[in-house]
C-alpha cells in the first residue's frame, strides 16, 4: 500500500521576517537542536579519542567502525530516487 501524499500549501510571501524577534517555540527548537548536537559531539569526542593504533583484533576494530559508521550515518542524506 503506497503512503498517501499529503499536500502542504505554499507558506505565504511576509511569514518569515528575518529581523522579528524569534518566539519562544523558536527558541525551544533551538535549545532542542544544541542538546541534540551536543549529543552527537560526545558520541564524536569518544570515538576520535581512541588511538586506532590502539584496536589490535578483528572485534576491536569492527566495534570502532560499527560506531563510527552509525554516526556518520546519521548526518548523511537519503539517496536521491532515480
Amino acid at each position: 500500500m503506497a503512503p498517501k501524499i499529503i499536500e502542504v500549501p505554499k507558506t505565504d510571501a511576509g511569514a518569515y521576517n528575518p529581523n522579528r524577534p524569534a518566539g519562544t517555540l523558536l527558541q525551544s527548537q533551538a535549545l532542542h537542536m544544541r542538546e541534540a548536537l551536543i549529543k552527537h559531539v560526545h558520541e564524536l569526542t569518544t570515538l576520535l579519542s581512541i588511538d586506532t593504533k590502539s584496536l589490535k583484533t578483528e572485534a576491536d576494530v569492527s566495534a570502532y567502525v560499527h560506531k563510527a559508521t552509525a554516526l556518520l550515518h546519521t548526518h548523511g542524506g537519503k539517496p536521491a530516487k532515480k
